[in-house]
């Protein structure tokens, strides 16, 4: 704009100085009156752009520390000798196919039983969201009625670890499943947990618990566990759901010689609408699994862990292995 000033006082004028710059004068008048307005900007509300970036890598430091510290999370079992892990399939509490009956009975197996504490492996409700919330009309169960049984299922049992499943995932951030879990003193990871069992005699057993593994087989349920620890992180059990089906597999680590167990853990959700319009096969064993081990035997023995489809045999065996700790 100081070059337009400057034009008309070289030019002794506006009309001379819009002729010399091949502008008509109107355009000049109007270029000169707007100079004549200071304009004030509204302040952007944005941070400054050191500020941001700082905030970012503040943001990017508790992220880091928070998934190095998931990695592997160590979980000090203040038990002397065997412990058992009941480990829940896909509970499904608020669909009418969900053998609620049977949970409960291996719920109080949880309460009674020394030594047997709680996995869960996800999709503790159907929690129908977007699209799927007119599925709701189809049960007898509300979504409110939902999340009530959620919460008495979890704090009605003394949990080693619970997963989220798929389904808990379509709560988004503001997933009811993080409060109730954090009331009941759980510890709760999306998708997948993976923890060092540390006995008192410095004994450990490592778990891969995911709500799914990836790959699949038509000759082995199990192919997703099997093949995470074949190709992935030797650890003594890998576990998952997700399929509703049962399959189960035993390899040994050539470098530590420890026996390895993957595990495919069906569904309380025992009469499913889905598999039975898809047609799917009938592999279902069991709605849950129990692991027993005995911490007292080397590490490289094959029955430190053994595992049981039927809960009441698995807690039978437990309570066998405690008699000399009772």
């Amino acid at each position: 704009m100081t070059d337009l000033i400057d034009a008309v006082a070289a030019h002794g004028g506006i009309r001379p100085a819009a002729r010399a710059l091949g502008i008509p004068e109107s355009t000049l008048r109007s270029r000169l009156k707007a100079s004549e307005l200071e304009i004030q900007h509204p302040e952007s509300g944005e941070l400054p752009i050191d500020e941001l970036i700082e905030r970012r890598k503040q943001e990017f430091a508790r992220k880091h520390r928070h998934e190095q510290s998931r990695k592997l999370i160590p979980v000090k079992v203040k038990n002397l000798g065997p412990i058992g892990l009941l480990h829940f399939g896909d509970p499904h509490l608020d669909d009418p196919g969900c053998d609620i009956g049977l949970l409960e009975s291996h719920m109080k197996l949880c309460q009674t039983v020394d030594g047997l504490y709680g996995v869960n492996v996800g999709d503790t409700l159907n929690n129908w969201v977007g699209r799927l919330r007119g599925i709701y009309g189809g049960q007898n169960v509300t979504e409110d009625e939902g999340w009530r049984l959620a919460e008495w299922f979890i704090q009605g049992v003394p949990w080693a670890y619970i997963v989220g499943g798929n389904h808990d995932a379509w709560s988004g951030a503001g997933d009811p499943l993080k409060w109730i879990t954090a009331q009941a003193g759980a510890l709760y990871q999306d998708s997948d947990v993976r923890i060092e069992l540390q006995f008192a005699n410095q004994r450990t057993v490592r778990i891969n618990a995911r709500h799914d593994f990836a790959g699949n087989s038509i000759y082995n349920p199990a192919h997703g566990a099997t093949k995470a620890l074949h190709f992935g992180i030797r650890d003594h059990i890998a576990i998952c759901g997700h399929k509703h089906t049962s399959g189960y597999g035993i390899l040994k680590d050539p470098d530590s010689g420890i026996t390895m167990h993957a595990i495919q853990v069906a569904s309380y959700k025992t009469y499913d609408r889905y598999a039975r319009e898809k047609g799917f096969r009938d592999q279902h064993l069991s709605p849950c699994a129990v692991t027993v081990i005995d911490p007292d035997l080397p590490p490289t023995h094959p029955d430190l862990i053994k595992v049981f489809w039927d809960a009441e045999e698995g807690a039978d065996y437990l309570k066998f292995k405690r008699t000399k700790f009772a």
